[in-house]
C-alpha cells in the first residue's frame, strides 16, 4: 500500500489575476482541509521521475472518490474499474484553531453572561495555545505530545506583570486544565471526530506551593496598623472582608439590598447575583453569612446614598479597593498586602477557633471541601501550644 499512499489531492483554482494555478491543499493527518475558492480539484501522483495528473471533480466527494479508485488502480485492486461501489462520503472539513477558540469564547459567552473575566481568563490561554501551536493549524492535528510541548514552552516564559519571575507550575495547570473543557466542548457541543488530548492530563509540581501550603494570613498587630491608617469607610470595608471571608469581587457588588442589620445578634450579609448585570457568585452558590455585631455597628454607620454598600464618591461601584489598601498598607508599613489575605485570614480564625471543616467550607462558599482543608495547616505557635501539654506523665 505505499504506492497508494502517493496519490494526493490538489486544486486548481483561477486568482484575481486571472492566472491559473495548482494549490496543494493544508492536512492534518490523512484529512484534508477543503478549499472553498471555485476551482477543480485534482489527483496527483508519480510514475517513476514522472508526474501524473487527473481531473477529479468539482465537489470534496468527488475529489476523495477519485483519489480512493487512484489509488485502487495502482496497486491492481481496480477489478470493478471503479462501478457497483458506492462512493465514499467525503470527511468533514478540518477546523481552525482560530476558528474553534472563537467558538468557545462565544458559548461561554452566551452561557455564562455574567462572568466576563472568566471569558477574559479563556481567552488570554487561548491566546498562548495559539502563538505556541499555531503552526499546526488545525484543532484535529493537535496532539497529547503537543500538549506536553505547550506545557515546557510555557514552562520558560516569564510572566507579564513579573519579568523575572518564571510562569508558576500552578498557573500552567490551571491553562492545561481551560484546554481540556476547550477540547471537550469541540467534542460534545461541535460534534468533532477527536480524542481529546488534555484528558488525563498529569500536573506539573509545585515545589513552592508545597512548601508554604498554608495560605497567608495577616497578625493582629498588621490589621492593627492598617485600621488605624482608614477612615471609617474603609475600616468597614476591609473589616468586612475580615470578618465575612467575602471575595474582593463579592465585596464591591454588596448592595444594601444584600444586608440585614434588623437584629445586631443576628445580623447577615447576602452573597447574590439577583439584579446585578456582569456578576454572579463563583459556581453560581449563592450564601448567606452571619456577621458579628461588632461588624453590624460598623455598616450601620455608613450612609446609604448608593446602592452599593462600599461606592466611590460618585456613587458608582467600587473598583479600586486594592490600590487604596496598598496605599493604606504602605503607610501602616505592612508587606505584602492583598484583599485576599482578610479572606484567608477569615478561614484560618475560624478552623482555629475550632469551627468544624464543613461549616467553614460553606462559610467560604468552596464547592470542593478539598480548597477549604489548606487552611487546616497550623502555625509554629499552635504545634508549640499543642506539643508543650504532652508530658511523661500523660495528660
Amino acid at each position: 500500500m505505499a504506492t497508494a499512499k502517493r496519490v494526493r489531492i490538489i486544486k486548481k483554482i483561477r486568482e484575481s489575476s486571472g492566472v491559473w494555478r495548482f494549490i496543494a491543499l493544508k492536512r492534518a493527518g490523512n484529512r484534508y482541509a477543503w478549499d472553498d475558492r471555485p476551482g477543480c480539484y485534482f489527483v496527483e501522483w508519480w510514475e517513476g521521475v514522472k508526474r501524473r495528473r487527473q481531473v477529479a471533480g468539482q465537489t470534496p466527494s468527488e475529489a476523495a472518490e477519485a483519489q480512493r479508485r487512484k489509488r485502487n488502480e495502482l496497486v491492481g485492486e481496480a477489478i470493478f474499474g471503479g462501478k457497483g461501489v458506492a462512493p465514499k462520503p467525503a470527511e468533514a472539513p478540518l477546523t481552525l484553531l482560530t476558528d474553534a477558540a472563537e467558538m468557545f469564547l462565544q458559548h461561554v459567552r452566551v452561557h455564562s453572561p455574567d462572568k466576563p473575566r472568566t471569558v477574559r481568563r479563556y481567552a488570554a490561554v487561548l491566546d498562548h495555545v495559539n502563538r505556541i501551536l499555531g503552526r499546526k493549524t488545525f484543532v484535529e492535528a493537535i496532539s497529547r505530545p503537543d500538549i506536553d510541548d505547550y506545557k515546557a514552552a510555557r514552562s520558560t516564559e516569564s510572566s507579564e506583570q513579573h519579568k523575572n519571575r518564571r510562569i508558576a507550575p500552578r498557573t500552567i495547570n490551571y491553562e492545561i486544565a481551560v484546554l481540556r473543557t476547550f477540547f471537550y466542548f469541540l467534542i460534545r457541543e461541535r460534534n468533532l471526530r477527536i480524542d481529546n488530548p488534555c484528558a488525563k492530563f498529569k500536573h506539573l509540581k509545585d515545589p513552592r506551593a508545597k512548601a508554604k501550603r498554608r495560605p497567608p494570613t495577616y497578625r493582629q498587630e498588621e490589621i492593627d496598623r492598617i485600621f488605624a491608617q482608614c477612615d471609617a469607610a474603609e475600616k468597614a470595608a476591609f473589616a468586612t472582608l475580615l470578618l465575612t471571608g467575602l471575595r474582593d469581587e463579592e465585596l464591591c457588588f454588596l448592595t444594601w439590598a444584600d444586608v440585614d442589620l434588623a437584629n445586631a445578634d443576628d445580623a447577615t450579609v447576602r452573597v447574590s447575583g439577583e439584579g446585578k448585570p456582569g456578576f454572579s457568585p463563583k459556581d453560581y452558590e449563592e450564601r448567606v453569612l452571619p456577621i458579628p455585631s461588632e461588624l453590624a455597628a460598623l455598616l450601620g454607620k455608613l450612609p446609604r446614598n448608593a446602592t452599593w454598600v462600599f461606592p466611590t464618591s460618585t456613587g458608582n461601584r467600587q473598583t479600586h479597593l486594592l490600590r487604596r489598601l496598598k496605599e493604606i498598607a504602605e503607610a501602616a508599613k505592612v508587606a505584602n498586602a492583598t484583599l485576599h489575605k482578610f479572606r484567608h485570614t477569615y478561614a484560618t480564625r475560624l478552623l482555629e477557633s475550632g469551627c468544624d471543616i464543613v461549616t467553614v467550607q460553606k462559610l467560604m462558599g468552596h464547592s470542593d471541601i478539598e480548597t477549604t482543608r489548606q487552611y487546616l495547616d497550623p502555625d509554629e505557635k499552635l504545634k508549640r501550644k499543642a506539643v508543650n501539654k504532652l508530658s511523661l506523665k500523660g495528660q
